[in-house]
């Protein structure tokens, strides 16, 4: 477990993906790629995409280390979720409102906050505004990756192939 201040830095870091530009297939349920930053080669990051009947689609980045993952950030679209009943001095001021909160098949976003355990905490992608709001062709899957790796700093062309039908 790290910082609130750690998570923005690890978040705001530029990112590349390991072996160089990337072609995601939206027709693969799962699709995984190493991040890293040759300037800070301690900090090792996996890139996710999945896609399953239960979610329908997220998208995720955990931080890496000693075979442990630490999330970061992620997207969900049409997966629930309920967030702590409790907050703490270490709670962002944006996710507050949120206590206690239950997402039913509402677009979310989760972020890291210090002291909970992975990812507990999400706020709808409206009040983050996470220009993706929902999901119902390849054109949104393709734009909210994008937006998505926009979020995290990946600095690494990516392109996108076939679009996933639900």
């Amino acid at each position: 477990m790290f910082s609130n201040e750690l998570a923005k830095r690890l978040l705001g870091l530029p990112k590349n993906i390991e072996g160089g530009a990337a072609t995601i297939n939206l027709q693969e349920e799962k699709s995984r790629f190493i991040l890293t930053n040759p300037d800070e080669p301690e900090f090792e990051f996996l890139f996710e995409i999945t896609s399953n009947k239960k979610i329908a689609f997220k998208i995720s980045l955990h931080h890496q280390e000693n075979n442990l993952r630490e999330g970061l950030m992620r997207v969900d679209y049409r997966g629930g979720h309920k967030n702590p009943e409790t907050i703490t001095e270490l709670v962002p001021e944006l996710i507050k409102p949120f206590v206690g909160y239950f997402f039913v098949s509402e677009p979310h976003i989760h972020v890291y906050v210090e002291g909970f355990k992975d990812l507990a905490w999400a706020i709808p992608l409206t009040a983050y505004h996470f220009p993706v709001l929902e999901i119902n062709d390849g054109a949104n899957f393709a734009a909210a990756i994008h937006a998505f790796s926009q979020e995290i700093n990946i600095i690494t062309p990516i392109s996108i192939q076939n679009s996933l039908l639900l």
